[in-house]
């Protein structure tokens, strides 16, 4: 696609890799619409994007909700007359044990990571199909392709939903003339960490990662041990995201490994999950190792 003259509609687009997509999009020539719950982070992005002279709109959306997803699609018509790309890009991460995650802690990030894009799709996709044309961009993960790379089940759920559902809309739509992208980044630099659900924040291991996202909070990531070089920032994500728009092309991964995990995963899933298993014990003792460390050195 041609982004040049088009409209896009950001979910998430206040921070972290959907602000950066955003600007991305503005410095490619589209009109951006921002949706967030941030009305100050909101601003911020709008006042960048017209500073690069196009043309945005805030719009206040909880996308948990279908009435509020509705509202963004009307609110960007009105402002902008019609819709070219829809980013779904809002997410939470949520972290804590699986015998301690509730049922309503299921429900919410459900909501918010999957229920958004699917209401994202449902709304928008009559308008693409009357035009003969549209985008969809949804942010899925590495823990939608390979289940064993993130801790939180219901993250990794959450995921292989959105990848799931993007690669059958891919299948769907071939032809129509409207394309669609899913990213799966592997560790970037946002705030997701620091803004996650927590389920089981009273635990040892929930402590420690507390310290440990204190020690990280404004540092670079890629500065703290065993992170060097497996940290990429928002801005490349975009990149990258740019570039496969242009190419129409669907999969879109942030680090080189991420496709022989994947292979790997086909091969032999049981000798990945045995491994993974492995490297998660020993990161969450290096974890504490860290943390002994940070204490010391005080």
């Amino acid at each position: 696609m041609n982004i040049d003259g088009k409209i896009a509609v950001v979910t998430g687009g206040g921070n972290g890799i959907g602000k950066e997509i955003a600007l991305a999009l503005a410095r490619e020539g589209a009109d951006v619409v921002i949706a967030d719950l941030n009305d100050e982070s909101m601003q911020t992005v709008c006042s960048e994007i017209e500073s690069l002279g196009r043309k945005t709109l805030a719009i206040k959306t909880d996308v948990s909700k279908q009435e509020a997803v509705q509202n963004l699609y009307e609110k960007s018509i009105e402002g902008m007359g019609h819709v070219d790309i829809l980013v779904n890009n809002a997410g939470i991460h949520m972290s804590g044990a699986f015998n301690k995650t509730k049922l309503e802690d299921w429900k919410r990030i459900m909501d918010i990571n999957l229920w958004s894009v699917i209401y994202g799709v449902h709304t928008f996709l009559p308008h693409f199909e009357e035009r003969g044309s549209g985008y969809f961009i949804n942010t899925g993960s590495i823990a939608g392709l390979t289940g064993v790379e993130d801790s939180s089940v219901p993250y990794t759920t959450t995921k292989f939903g959105v990848v799931g559902m993007s690669e059958s809309l891919a299948f769907n739509l071939h032809g129509s003339g409207i394309g669609i992208s899913v990213v799966c980044p592997s560790l970037v630099q946002t705030r997701i960490l620091e803004d996650e659900l927590k389920v089981d924040s009273e635990s040892d291991k929930a402590k420690i990662r507390e310290k440990l996202l204190g020690a990280l909070k404004g540092k670079a990531w890629n500065e703290f041990p065993g992170m060097a070089g497996k940290v990429v920032m928002p801005e490349e994500v975009a990149n990258l995201t740019i570039k496969a728009v242009r190419e129409d092309r669907f999969l879109i991964t942030t680090h080189a490994d991420t496709m022989d995990i994947v292979q790997e995963r086909v091969d032999d899933i049981q000798s990945l999950i045995a491994r993974k298993a492995t490297e998660k014990a020993e990161r969450d003792q290096m974890l504490i190792e860290m943390v002994k460390q940070m204490s010391n050195d005080k």
